[in-house]
């Protein structure tokens, strides 16, 4: 319940207390991460810049010179998880007068005890406690806020992994990754495509939040292990009287 209101806490203060900012957006810089995913570790307190050469730019079919590259930047990159919790990273905007599209790409390593089966990416507000979903959030009729641009057009690249061979969209606010493992002190490398659009004068946001967490590999339980041993003993069994008969 607290988390709860906490976020409710987030969806107002998102909701009304920005309204000096003006409408369109792009990137300006990343802020350092934060998250219980990267342990007591704490990211260096610098702001990375980011260079935005096309403004207005979504569903062009020319090559995209907005590059995020080894996101999030100066701070705490690659990102490494040291336990199979979220890192929250903030990007703040300013006004474009358009809807521009980036291509972000990065590596993340797991130096958690545990083998990943899955990855999820997450757009919201906030950080933390406060970080609030799409699905909290009052939106304004009429506003927009950021998205993965993942409708399968031809004019947007897909998001892409090095290690997970299957993606599911959940909506414009969530992408999941699986298909493969992680096992602990592996990397992956991920991209994808991030729309922050036009809101025409909504003064609805300054910033948003990429959340991002793995999906640990379930642990067998112990009748089951108990189970898959017995069976084991017996094909063994079996295959050693076969063998000295």
């Amino acid at each position: 319940m607290q988390k709860i209101n906490q976020a409710l806490v987030t969806t107002l203060f998102i909701s009304l207390g920005w309204s000096e900012a003006a409408g369109a957006r792009i990137v300006d810089s990343i802020s350092p991460p934060t998250g219980a995913g990267l342990g007591d570790v704490l990211c260096p307190q610098v702001q990375t810049p980011v260079n935005t050469p096309l403004p207005n730019n979504d569903n062009s079919l020319n090559a995209n010179p907005n590059q995020i590259q080894n996101f999030p930047g100066l701070s705490c990159t690659p990102k490494n998880f040291r336990s199979v919790a979220p890192i929250d990273t903030q990007l703040f905007v300013s006004p474009s007068g358009g809807t521009t599209e980036y291509l972000v790409s990065e590596t993340v390593i797991n130096n958690t005890d545990s083998i990943w089966s899955g990855f999820s990416l997450s757009l919201g507000f906030g950080t933390g406690d406060n970080f609030a979903p799409p699905e909290l959030i009052l939106v304004p009729v009429g506003q927009a806020i950021p998205d993965f641009d993942f409708n399968g057009s031809g004019s947007d690249p897909q998001p892409t992994s090095s290690k997970f061979g299957q993606v599911l969209q959940d909506g414009s606010f969530r992408i999941d990754w699986s298909g493969g493992t992680i096992a602990p002190g592996e990397s992956v490398d991920f991209s994808f495509a991030l729309d922050v659009p036009d809101d025409e004068g909504g003064n609805f946001y300054n910033s948003f939040t990429i959340r991002q967490s793995p999906v640990a590999q379930p642990v067998p339980e112990p009748d089951s292990l108990l189970g898959i041993l017995a069976v084991a003993g017996i094909v063994g069994s079996r295959l050693f009287l076969k063998h000295k008969r």
